[in-house]
């Protein structure tokens, strides 16, 4: 049989820990599960509207790594966009989780959703410099979502590691009322920390980097059941 195989979107480099991380988490699976899951990095330049379909058409899963901002930022919510249409399993983390939340925002509730790293002059970016910025912080993470997020993290909050100075500005957080896409998981004064998309078999996004865990030779939770969707 066939293995299943991940696309992995973004710039790989393995002087970033997250990367590194990715790297080893599919290993890791290897080993515990006696599973093969095949995987190849894209750069996001690769990916225009003409190449999408080529590039992910036959994968299992595609996973928006840290790393922004990106090569090419409409590449990846290119790549975004064909996972959330075409049920592809999904993961986003750190830059993934921000980009799922602007391409979500511009092509299902049809607003403007900037970037403030990549606009720093948008007057009311979707994505914002965090006031206490998370590079190397680790951090409590409490779940809002008791039927989905708890049961993957088998547990109602984790502390969880980041490395990121951006996230979602809560002043448009009522824009997504009502929609699809859910909020499952927050910091101690409730920001966002996670997404889900409900009707879709597998479509989460984490402004932490669960990826990181398997440095430290275990597999995280989050990143466990998105490969058991991929399968």
């Amino acid at each position: 049989m066939k293995s299943p195989r991940i696309i992995l979107i973004g710039e790989r480099d393995l002087d970033k820990k997250a990367h590194l991380g990715i790297e080893a988490s599919l290993a890791l699976y290897r080993r515990e599960a006696n599973f093969r899951i095949d995987y190849d990095w894209v750069n996001t330049a690769a990916i225009t509207p003409e190449s999408v379909e080529a590039i992910l058409r036959e994968v299992s899963g595609i996973w928006c790594t840290p790393g922004s901002p990106y090569e090419n930022t409409s590449g990846a919510l290119l790549a975004i966009q064909y996972a959330r249409v075409e049920k592809k399993a999904f993961l986003g983390t750190c830059g993934g989780f921000q980009h799922a939340l602007m391409e979500f925002a511009e092509n299902v509730l049809k607003r403007e959703a900037t970037h403030q790293e990549l606009a720093p002059a948008a007057l009311v970016p979707l994505i914002v410099k965090l006031s206490c910025s998370l590079i190397g912080a680790k951090g409590n993470v409490i779940v809002t979502d008791s039927e989905f997020f708890s049961s993957i993290l088998g547990a109602t909050q984790s502390i969880e590691e980041f490395n990121c100075s951006y996230g979602m500005n809560t002043v448009l957080e009522e824009a997504f009322n009502g929609s699809e896409l859910r909020f499952v998981a927050r910091d101690e004064v409730g920001q966002v920390r996670a997404f889900r998309l409900r009707g879709h078999p597998f479509f989460v996004g984490t402004l932490f980097q669960p990826e990181r865990k398997a440095l430290a030779s275990s597999l995280h939770p989050v990143v466990r059941a998105f490969f058991e969707a991929v399968i």
